[in-house]
Order: structure tokens, then C-alpha cells, then sequence
């Protein structure tokens, strides 16, 4: 090669067309290696991967269930349905139940290596969530929703496409029923056990508000009001009961001075006058029947054949009052002041013989009206006897009614707090029925299919075209890949080359242009290398595209 320095070369013009062309002559067997096995990989899977067919159902899944659910949850959490229908994949693409799909089913032609059957069968099927926007009413923002979800499954044969996911898909419904029917028992079992514990619960504080009413019988807060009723009642007698003992008192004093004033009046004709001048006197007012017109007769009777009633046993008073109450009672009622007064008198005597006496002493000597006014007397006495026991009977009441009244505030605060206890506990204890019995209800229901949550839209159908490969992608994406690796190949070559070649290169190393440039001179045996680099490279390139395409075909589809 000749060249010639020269002082001053003119500035270079940048690289044209012909020399990117040049350059890629140059290393037109770099590029070919690359590009032409990838190209023909590609055209190889574009033309000879087999046709995959894709058989898929779409489940719908209850909306109004959904909006709660995910509605109702932070924007940071998962959709419940979302997490469901995963928790349903785990159990139905578990290693048991596709044992019993490839038993069901023949799927592949070789089934014997089951591991590797069970990974290329669950590389095969797809669950995919479908999800739709709403307006979220809690926050005014745009949302999605899980509102179904896809069960595909892929296979060589169409037929056995459709068939696997039929299966599939009725499995996903098979086992959502048996989830929900198992969580709905699980629910009543537990309400069941909860009810029975709550029901023991309400029984002892039955129990125990029972024996609070035992306890506090007659403080309870609803018989503040007859307490007062009965309190004013009672008040009201008492005080009647003092007007009737002073009454009698004072009646007592005043028979206590007619006893004194017929005491010394010592003869008995004086006596028969007095009383048959009382007898004339009471007739005026009394009729012939009445028990003191009785009395005074036989009283009179008694003094003329000379029995008086001086000296007369306790015991013959007795049978006199005894005949005169008969008498009286021919005549009058129970309830006639006469009665009462006999019947008075009948028990005072009774009450002395039941002490011992035998004999009147302090009648020994006296008159028949002096008899008769002591008799009085002691009937008066018995009277205010009794009505001072009822006084203070009465009055025992009244201050055990006042000590209810008090106690009554205390008392009702911890009948509220039991009785409020109880309420609580009943209310629970029916909530626990109720929601025992919608356990059962839904068990029975989900049992029976009437209550499933999913709904099966598209059922799934024996494809006619193929899923996949996407063969013109494939090919378009082999070419694009051949040529930008290849031309890649070749600019990475060209930066690392330190080898000088051609004009450009003299002159930007040496700074000078050469006069001539003398061609590569090819010789008999450059040729013959040729043609052994080209057989050794078509013999590469086939192995490793040969070797490239049974992986992808076997490993990836």
C-alpha cells in the first residue's frame, strides 16, 4: 500500500449509508450466526408449536354480599371475596382433589409420573377474579368490587379442554357448598352450646331473684304504694281503736261509780223496786224480747222467790248469760251491739272459771244491780283488754310498714341491678335461639343447594379455536429479536475491533491518506475454509435450535 503524508487534510465527512452498508458486509457472518437461528426459532414455534385450547366458566358471586363486604372495609385490606375465592383455590387445586380429576378424567395421554402430571395439571388451569367499579357511599370515590371469577383450564384436545373445566367448575361449587354448609353447623353448634350456658345462667338468676323476693317480701319498688295504703289504714284504725278505748273508759268510770252507789243500797226489796222500776222505764224504749228486758225479768223473778243472784256460782252465771244470749239471738243478728255485749260477758266468765274462781266474792252481798254493774265492769275490761292487743298490733305493723318504706330505696336498687341482669340475660338468650335456629335454617338450605352464594353464568363449552401460541406474534416477535440482535452483535464487534480496515482508518490513526489500497486477494484454499466455517455453523445452528424448540415445547406449552 502506498500513501503520502498530507500537511493539511480537509475535515472528514461524518459516515454515510454506504459505509454502515460496508460495515455490515463486512460482518455479514457475524450477523447471519446471530440473527438467522433466532429468525428460524421463531418461524419453528410459530409453525410447530401445537395448538393449546382453553375451555373456561365464569362463577358470579352474590352482589349485595359483596357490597358489604368490601365496603365496609379499609382501603389498605384485601376484598373478602377476593380472599375466598383463594382460600377455595388452595383446597380445590390441592394434590387430593386433582388425583380424583386425573381418575375421573383421562387429560393427558401419559399419566403414569404422577408429580409431574399433578405440576403440568396445575400449571394448566387458571382462576382469574373479575372485578367491577362502584361508587364507595362511605367515601364518594370510584371502587372495585370482586364480582366473579373465571375457572379455566388448557389442554391439546378441546374435548378434554371443556371436560377438565366443567369438572373444575363444579368442584369450586361442590366445595363453597361444603364450606359454607360446615361453617353454618359450626355456627349452630356453637350458639347451641352458648344458648344452653346462657340458659343455665337465666335460671340461676331466676333463682336468685326469687329468693330476693322471698327476702324482701313487702320492700319490693311495686308495693311502695300499698305500703302506703295499707300504712294509711292502718293509722286510721289505730286511731278509731283509741277513740273506743277512751270511750269505754270513760264508760268503765261511770259503771264503777253506779257500783259504788248500789253497794249501799243493802235491801233486796229496795233492789226488787229499783229493778221493776228500770223494767217500767226500759219498756218505754225496749220491747219485751230485748236480752236487758230478759235480764231484768228473771233478775226480778230471782229476788221474789228469794234466789238472787248474790251469792250464785260463776258457773250459774255463766248458764243464766248463756239463756239470755239465746234468747237474744231469737231476736237480733251476730253483729247487734246486744250480742256483743252478752257474748262479752259469757267470755269474761269463762275466762274466770278457766282461772279458778268458783264464787263471786264481791257479789256475795251485793244487790242484782250491783251483780249486773260489775258484770258490766268486767266486760268493759275485757273489751279494752282486746282492743289494746289490736292497738299494739297495729302498731307493730305500722312501724314494720315504716321500715319497709325506708328500706325501700336500698332495696329496689338491687332489685333493678338483679332484674336488669335478668333482662340482659334473656335477651341474650333469645338472640342465641335466633341465631342458632338461622344457623340450622341456613344449613338445611345450603344443604339443599336453595342458598348457594355462587352462581354459575357461563358454563364452560368445548372450544373450537385455539388459546394459544399466538403464532404470528410469535414469528413478527422472532424477527424483530433476530435483527436487533444481530445488528447489536455487529455494532459491539465494530467498538472492539482494534484492527485497522480501510481508508477511514489510516487517516484517523495516522492522520494522513493513502494514495492506493490493494484488495484482499482470495486464493483456492481461502474458499474451502469458507464453505467448512458455513457447514460448521448451519450444523451449530441447527443443534441449538433443535435444542431450543423441544424445551419450549415440552417445558412451556
Amino acid at each position: 500500500m502506498n500513501m503520502h503524508a498530507a500537511p493539511h487534510p480537509a475535515p472528514e465527512a461524518a459516515p454515510g449509508f454506504g459505509e454502515y452498508f460496508g460495515i455490515l458486509k463486512k460482518r455479514a457472518r457475524l450477523l447471519l450466526s446471530i440473527a438467522l437461528p433466532i429468525a428460524a426459532l421463531g418461524v419453528l414455534l410459530a409453525i410447530g408449536l401445537p395448538d393449546i385450547y382453553r375451555s373456561s366458566g365464569l362463577i358470579e358471586i352474590e352482589k349485595d354480599q359483596n357490597l358489604q363486604n368490601v365496603v365496609s372495609r379499609q382501603d389498605e385490606e384485601a376484598p373478602y371475596a377476593d380472599e375466598y375465592v383463594q382460600s377455595l383455590s388452595t383446597k380445590v387445586l390441592s394434590d387430593t382433589n386433582l388425583k380424583r380429576l386425573l381418575q375421573e378424567h383421562q387429560l393427558y395421554e401419559d399419566q403414569e409420573d404422577l408429580p409431574a402430571i399433578l405440576k403440568r395439571l396445575r400449571g394448566d388451569i387458571g382462576v382469574k377474579i373479575v372485578t367491577v367499579p362502584i361508587l364507595d357511599p362511605n367515601t364518594g370515590r370510584e371502587r372495585e368490587i370482586v364480582s366473579a371469577f373465571t375457572v379455566a383450564y388448557d389442554n391439546r384436545e378441546p374435548q378434554r379442554a371443556q371436560v377438565g373445566a366443567k369438572w373444575l367448575v363444579d368442584s369450586f361449587l361442590e366445595e363453597n357448598r361444603r364450606d359454607r354448609q360446615g361453617q353454618a353447623a359450626s355456627a349452630a353448634k356453637f350458639f347451641a352450646s352458648e344458648a344452653e350456658r346462657m340458659r343455665k345462667h337465666v335460671s340461676e338468676l331466676e333463682n336468685r331473684l326469687a329468693d330476693f323476693k322471698e327476702k324482701n317480701a313487702g320492700k319490693l319498688p311495686d308495693l311502695a304504694g300499698v305500703n302506703l295504703n295499707v300504712m294509711d289504714r292502718t293509722e286510721t284504725e289505730i286511731q278509731n281503736l283509741e277513740s273506743q278505748m277512751a270511750a269505754l273508759r270513760r264508760e268503765r268510770v261511770f259503771l264503777t261509780a253506779q257500783l259504788q252507789q248500789a253497794r249501799t243500797t243493802v235491801p233486796e226489796t229496795t233492789n226488787v223496786r229499783a229493778l221493776e222500776e228500770e223494767y217500767r222505764r226500759k219498756s218505754i224504749s225496749y220491747d219485751e224480747s230485748h236480752p236487758d228486758m230478759i235480764s231484768l225479768r228473771r233478775q226480778i223473778d230471782q229476788l221474789r222467790s228469794g234466789n238472787s243472784m248474790a251469792g250464785m256460782s260463776l258457773q250459774g252465771q255463766l248458764q243464766s248469760q248463756r239463756a239470755i244470749l239465746n234468747e237474744a239471738r231469737q231476736r237480733y243478728s251476730e253483729d247487734h251491739p246486744d250480742i256483743r255485749r252478752i257474748m262479752r260477758n259469757i267470755q269474761s266468765l269463762e275466762a274466770r272459771i278457766a282461772a279458778g274462781e268458783t264464787m263471786d266474792r264481791s257479789a256475795q252481798a251485793d244487790s242484782p244491780v250491783a251483780i249486773q254493774l260489775q258484770t258490766q265492769i268486767n266486760a268493759t275490761d275485757s273489751q279494752l283488754a282486746a282492743l289494746q292487743a289490736r292497738s299494739f298490733e297495729l302498731r307493730t305493723k305500722l312501724a314494720d310498714l315504716e321500715n319497709r318504706i325506708d328500706a325501700a330505696p336500698g332495696v329496689e336498687r338491687e332489685f333493678q341491678g338483679v332484674t336488669r341482669d335478668l333482662a340482659s340475660a334473656r335477651a341474650k338468650y333469645e338472640e342465641l335461639l335466633k341465631r342458632q335456629m338461622d344457623a340450622e335454617v341456613s344449613e338445611a338450605a345450603i344443604a339443599g343447594g336453595t342458598a348457594d352464594k355462587f352462581r354459575v353464568s357461563s358454563n364452560p363449552t368445548t372450544p373450537r379455536e385455539p388459546a394459544k401460541p399466538a403464532r404470528l406474534a410469535i414469528f413478527l416477535v422472532g424477527l424483530v429479536l433476530a435483527g436487533a440482535l444481530g445488528v447489536s452483535a455487529v455494532i459491539a464487534a465494530q467498538l472492539f475491533d482494534q484492527s485497522v480496515r480501510g481508508v477511514r482508518d489510516i487517516r484517523d490513526i495516522l492522520n494522513v491518506t493513502p494514495l492506493a489500497a490493494v484488495p484482499v486477494i482470495e486464493t483456492s484454499g481461502t474458499a474451502a475454509l469458507r464453505k467448512r466455517q458455513a457447514a460448521a455453523f448451519v450444523a451449530r445452528s441447527a443443534i441449538g435450535i433443535a435444542v431450543i424448540y423441544y424445551v419450549t415445547a415440552h417445558f412451556l406449552f
